[in-house]
């Protein structure tokens, strides 16, 4: 993306006229509730030492295990068929990993304005198609070295920080989410420098969660370069990045440069508590000529009560602050989701979400209810319902309703 040319910063001007987008939980699988089956770590399952994207081999196994809907009572095997890349058609060398992943989703949106100043209530309608992603990921493993990458296909204007082939419309995007290499230096550490993940927070797929998104935290398009160091040793999992910025923003001056890291401790068998911090400046920023500072500080939780019950919570305080003007810019956001498995394969999963926003008097409010059925083999059809109050500084709070209805699945 190039931020200072006009083509680009026409593309960031069309971002109000796609709100619905923001509604839209798009991305690869990340689920904090598996600690309801005893996993506090993430690095067991997934590439990315603080979850999401590229499963393991033992993740894949897992998927199908634990995941999908058991159909017989049949005893399962430590090794269950079809959880191999292409449902086990294709099998891999022991130093490749390869996944290829689809989520399409038919989507619904209403948006009401309430009647201020002598304007009447207005209530605007959208249905579409949506192919919400369509990527490759892989990882070679040589010895201790390790590399990983990701390439895809995005259509709408949020992918574009990502973009490294865009059409003239801005409409068609060759994107590429990561792209890595490092070393495993023991079964505990691994070093990592490229294009990844911020880790912070919870890992969640619900992306457009405001602690994600509105912290710019996300796994879909928030992604920067840097070197990272992960740790987990069953008792500590912290992992530490260095931030020199994403290489696709030009020119530099809008490159955001600091660091990001987390530590999460297990307090108990099947609950965990964690902490963040994201310290980002750039130089130049697309509200303001003047050099700008994010900052972003969370705690989060994750536990199960009990073993078909998990619970999943954090709290964010960030700033978007413009240095030298002297204001002080605080924002907030929480997240709280419950993810309930009455039989394996079948997830009821209702969310809460708050918003204080620097300049908005008034809080923002969601409510999310997911219906998840994981039906076959790394797959699942997921029904959502989203709404949202969001208060604006002219008029009453914007009423927003969106529904969806997803397929996902994964070679």
């Amino acid at each position: 993306m190039r931020v200072g040319t006009p083509r680009a910063s026409a593309n960031w001007a069309r971002l109000p006229a796609v709100l619905c987008f923001l509604l839209l939980p798009t991305a690869a699988q990340a689920y904090p509730w598996m600690i309801r089956h005893d996993y506090t770590g993430c690095a067991v399952c997934h590439v990315d030492p603080s979850g999401g994207g590229l499963l393991t081999d033992y993740g894949r196994a897992q998927n199908v295990l634990l995941m999908q809907m058991n159909y017989t009572d049949a005893v399962k095997s430590d090794e269950p068929a079809f959880a191999g890349f292409a449902f086990g058609a294709v099998p891999l060398p022991n130093w490749l990993l390869a996944q290829v992943t689809f989520r399409g989703a038919e989507f619904w949106l209403s948006q009401t304005t309430p009647a201020h100043d002598g304007q009447p209530s207005t209530t605007a309608t959208q249905q579409m198609f949506i192919m919400m992603l369509l990527d490759a990921r892989a990882e070679l493993k040589l010895g201790i070295f390790r590399a990983g990458g990701a390439i895809g296909w995005g259509t709408t204007p949020f992918t574009l920080p990502i973009a490294i082939v865009t059409n003239a419309a801005g409409t068609q995007m060759l994107i590429t989410r990561e792209y890595w290499v490092g070393l495993q230096v023991d079964d505990t550490t691994l070093i990592r420098v490229g294009q990844m993940n911020l880790p912070f927070g919870l890992r969640i797929v619900e992306h457009t969660a405001w602690v994600r998104y509105s912290t710019q935290t996300d796994i879909n398009y928030s992604q920067q370069t840097g070197a990272a160091v992960a740790f987990d040793n069953g008792h500590v999992r912290t992992e530490v990045m260095g931030i020199v910025g994403n290489l696709e923003v030009s020119p530099d001056a809008y490159r955001q440069r600091g660091f990001s890291g987390l530590v999460e401790v297990p307090i108990a068998e099947r609950a965990t508590i964690g902490m963040s911090a994201l310290i980002t400046r750039a130089e130049l920023t697309l509200a303001s000529p003047s050099p700008g500072l994010h900052e972003v500080y969370a705690v989060f939780s994750r536990f199960a009560p009990i073993e078909q019950v998990g619970v999943v919570v954090e709290g964010d305080v960030f700033f978007n602050n413009n240095l030298g003007s002297g204001v002080l810019q605080p924002n907030g956001a929480t997240w709280l989701q419950v993810d309930y498995e009455p039989i394996q394969g079948i997830h009821i999963m209702p969310a809460v979400e708050t918003l204080n926003t620097y300049g908005i008097h008034g809080t923002g409010f969601g409510t999310w209810l997911t219906l998840d059925w994981f039906c076959l083999p790394h797959t699942d059809i997921r029904l959502d319902g989203v709404y949202r109050s969001e208060p604006a500084t002219t008029s009453p709070a914007l009423q927003t309703f969106s529904f969806l209805v997803q397929l996902h699945t994964f070679l």
